[in-house]
């Protein structure tokens, strides 16, 4: 081997004695490297122990955030509290995803409205401008009741399953209160109330006309009215010196009545025609006797029976003057018969001046001019008199035969 040859060989050991060399430092460099990295990621790690530690720990005053959410199983929102237009509002929803809980601020102050799981609005609790509003709902979303500040006071209303019931209202206010129930077609069925010191009970049919009305009167005493199908007022009962009733026909034309004839006076009973003269009347007289009167179709007496005293009387009137009567008389029965002016011209009854009965026929002018009785000795007697009742001529009955 040359001198050359030595000197190429030496500087090929030499290069790969520096590589080498270069090796171990790179080497020694990244174990280095390593070490440390392994240093710093265990401090974090320690460092990330205590800081979560430390926040389990601590109790935060303020959190502050624009829409928290909570959410449940599947990672589906059970709870939503976000600010919205008119203020804070807070949803809950249900298991199956229904949104059945709200809570909000709105125009005129809170709002709480409740969902079933059909999502059908089942109850309500919010502000108005003149007060709060209840609303509690139906199983398909409907109302079926409301509670309220009314435009007096507070109301209330009930409505029927579906909307397709009958319904009841109820309004109080300063003026009064009133209770109406309602058919299915909005029409009143009967409303009841108080207003100026006064109670009012108003029923109405289908065709919304008024059957019955019972209230005050205008001097606050106690009024009842019946109607007839088409509203035409048919009795009526209201306090009036006591107690009053009318009857009346289909075309309000009053028909009978029957009332108080005033404090211990008794009652009195009255049927009309259709003229509306009374036809029959049944009263007390003041003495408190009994009396019945038979009008003719004017209302004029035809007949009268009443109670005189201790004695009854039978009388006939003809133009509104008695032209016969039976009645009682001091010694028993007495009946007259009287002319168009009202003088007796036949009078029969028992006998003042004898034991039994007689019949006296008088003139116009009232003198007796026969006389058919019984004479001092219990017999007939007939009598005829003169114009002046200054003569007569009697017929007597025989005298009995004498006995043997």
């Amino acid at each position: 081997m040359g001198t050359s040859d030595q000197t190429t060989v030496q500087c090929s050991l030499d290069a790969r004695l520096d590589r080498i060399e270069s090796d171990l430092r790179s080497a020694r460099r990244d174990a280095r490297r390593w070490r440390n990295a392994t240093i710093a990621i265990a401090c974090v790690a320690t460092a990330g122990g205590l800081t979560a530690a430390t926040q389990v720990a601590r109790i935060e005053d303020v959190i502050r955030v624009r829409r928290l959410e909570v959410v449940g199983a599947e990672d589906k929102v059970v709870l939503l509290a976000q600010a919205a237009e008119s203020g804070g509002q807070l949803d809950v929803w249900s298991k199956g995803g229904t949104n059945t809980v709200r809570l909000s601020s709105a125009a005129d102050g809170g709002d709480v409205a409740v969902w079933n799981n059909a999502g059908n609005a089942v109850a309500g609790l919010f502000a108005t401008p003149i007060g709060g509003r209840i609303e509690i709902g139906d199983a398909d979303g409907s109302t079926l009741a409301t509670v309220m500040r009314g435009e007096e006071g507070g109301a209330m209303f009930l409505n029927g399953a579906g909307g397709k019931g009958s319904s009841l209202r109820a309004e109080a206010g300063a003026a009064g209160a009133v209770l109406s129930m309602r058919r299915a077609d909005g029409g009143i069925g009967m409303m009841a109330g108080i207003a100026q010191g006064a109670a009012v009970l108003s029923m109405q049919n289908q065709s919304g006309k008024e059957i019955l009305f019972a209230g005050g009167a205008d001097d606050q005493t106690g009024t009842l009215r019946i109607a007839d199908a088409a509203g035409n007022e048919c009795a009526a009962l209201m306090a009036s010196n006591g107690g009053h009733l009318t009857v009346k026909d289909g075309a309000g034309a009053m028909a009978a009545t029957i009332a108080s004839a005033g404090a211990g006076k008794g009652g009195a009973f009255q049927v009309l025609n259709g003229s509306g003269a009374p036809a029959l009347v049944m009263d007390t007289k003041d003495d408190g006797g009994g009396r019945l009167m038979v009008g003719t179709a004017t209302g004029a007496p035809a007949f009268i029976a009443e109670a005189s005293g201790n004695a009854g009387t039978l009388a006939a009137y003809m133009q509104e003057r008695r032209v016969a009567a039976i009645g009682a008389g001091k010694s028993g029965g007495l009946m007259n018969l009287l002319d168009g002016m009202g003088r007796p011209v036949v009078v029969a009854g028992a006998a003042e001046d004898a034991d039994g009965g007689a019949v006296s026929v008088r003139n116009a002018r009232g003198i007796q001019i026969g006389r058919l009785g019984v004479d001092a000795a219990g017999a007939g007697e007939l009598a005829v008199y003169n114009s002046t009742a200054t003569v007569k001529k009697v017929i007597e009955a025989p005298a009995p035969a004498a006995a043997k």
